[in-house]
C-alpha cells in the first residue's frame, strides 16, 4: 500500500504560522510511495539544508535557488527518477478535496531567509516545524 504525501511550496509571511495550513500555496509535487518522514521527510532535510533563496543569480551556483519556482524545480529534479510516483499536481487540490495523502509537507520561503518545513500527518495535525536540519535530525535514525 502507499503511503502517500503532498509537498507544498508557500510564501512566507508576515502573521502566517508555520503550525497552520497556508491559505495559498504556489506550486504542489505528489509523491505516492514512501511519504513518511523516516523518508520523504529526510530526503527533503537533506535537500533542502543549505539552500538560500535568492532573487537573481550571481556567480554562486552551488544550494541556490531563483526564486520558489527555482527551488521547486531543482527539487523535482532530485526527486523524480523514473517513471511514476512523483507527479505535480494542482495546488487547488488541498487535503478536503481528495483526503487520501498521509502526510503533507510545506516547505516556507521568501527571498533573503532561511527555509522552514512543516509536517501534517493524515489527521491534518503538525508533528513537525523547523529548519531542514531539525527535521533531519528528528526522523534520520
Amino acid at each position: 500500500m502507499a503511503t502517500r504525501a503532498h509537498i507544498r511550496f508557500a510564501e512566507r509571511k508576515e502573521g502566517v504560522s508555520f503550525n497552520e495550513h497556508p491559505e495559498n500555496v504556489e506550486f504542489q509535487v505528489y509523491h505516492h510511495y514512501d511519504g513518511y518522514p523516516e523518508y520523504l521527510g529526510v530526503k527533503l532535510a537533506k535537500f533542502l539544508n543549505g539552500f538560500k533563496v535568492v532573487s537573481g543569480l550571481g556567480q554562486e551556483k552551488d544550494k541556490i535557488a531563483n526564486g520558489m519556482g527555482c527551488l521547486a524545480a531543482q527539487l523535482i529534479a532530485e526527486i523524480k527518477t523514473e517513471p511514476g510516483n512523483v507527479y505535480l499536481s494542482n495546488p487547488k487540490w488541498n487535503d478536503d478535496a481528495t483526503g487520501w495523502e498521509d502526510w503533507t509537507y510545506y516547505i516556507w520561503t521568501a527571498e533573503g531567509k532561511d527555509i522552514w518545513v512543516s509536517v501534517f500527518d493524515v489527521d491534518n495535525e503538525c508533528v513537525f516545524v523547523g529548519k531542514p536540519e531539525a527535521l533531519q535530525a528528528k526522523y534520520d535514525n
